[in-house]
């Protein structure tokens, strides 16, 4: 537990949108248990199986040598795009969080597998990586899907509740990281501006994840998912997804494709062509 007597809150899978925001207004994260069935956790980790093994590991001390981060979920895992990408909770989240913009996408998905011996990451805030200042609004959201168990032994990511609300400069101290421990079909919310960091492993256990991040957007993806998925690939999803990837303007006058058009556009046009 926090030094300052912090937790993070915990919703069952039948929350009310109310708890929900106050639980990200209040400490910034929240974890939702049961959001997710076994037999889906089961069909995404099969989707992802034949891809684990080429991936490498991470190359920095950031990175980690003892993470491996599989791209490419969208396309490759249907039970992603048809349960996970969608979840109701997650998207009242990101309209609770990311609503005060012109709209939001999905900026990356990715399968992470967190090995024994992966020592504990640097707290760090996921805005950081826009290299800019401080935004003086949130822009990002975490949905982190537990797929097996998340322990304080297996390397449970590590968050520091309430830091949302810190001024800039403010830096976690010694005790105020909890682990966030959810049992499998979990997913843990965090906002771009709460400090965390994967756990340690110290156990002979693969502590396995699906980290979604949505932002404002205004913003870059961190996925190129209009380059990694053309019009052609994109014309039998869901129109919701396929627009959360980015096929739609990201502001009033920012996003647009030809003609200041919609970029829904081009995959309406492609499905006519077919």
């Amino acid at each position: 537990m926090a030094t300052d007597g912090r937790e993070i809150p915990r919703l069952a899978a039948g929350h009310s949108r109310d708890a929900l925001a106050d639980a990200l207004d209040r400490a910034g994260c929240c974890v939702i248990e049961g959001a997710l069935e076994p037999e889906l956790v089961d069909a995404l980790a099969a989707d992802m199986a034949p891809y684990v093994e080429s991936t490498p590991r991470g190359d920095t001390e950031f990175a980690g040598s003892g993470t491996r981060r599989t791209g490419l979920v969208v396309g490759r895992s249907p039970t992603f795009r048809q349960h996970l990408a969608l979840h109701p909770s997650v998207m009242a989240a990101g309209q609770h969080v990311l609503g005060h913009a012109h709209g939001w996408n999905l900026s990356f998905a990715h399968y992470f597998e967190l090995f024994r011996g992966e020592p504990t990451q640097m707290l760090h805030r996921d805005t950081w990586k826009y290299g800019a200042p401080p935004f003086g609004v949130e822009v990002d959201l975490n949905a982190l899907w537990a797929m097996t168990d998340f322990t304080e032994a297996n390397g449970a990511t590590r968050v520091v509740p309430g830091s949302h609300t810190w001024e800039p400069d403010r830096r976690p101290q010694a005790g105020e990281d909890i682990p966030a421990v959810a049992p499998r079909g979990s997913v843990l919310l965090y906002t771009g501006l709460i400090f965390h960091g994967g756990g340690a492993n110290v156990t002979d256990e693969v502590r396995l994840a699906v980290n979604a991040q949505y932002a404002v957007g205004w913003l870059r993806q961190t996925e190129l998912f209009l380059l990694e998925y053309p019009p052609d690939a994109v014309a039998e999803w869901d129109d919701e997804l396929v627009r959360l990837i980015g096929y739609q303007p990201g502001g009033p006058a920012l996003g647009h494709w030809r003609n200041a058009e919609d970029p829904f556009t081009a995959v309406r046009e492609y499905r006519e062509g077919i």
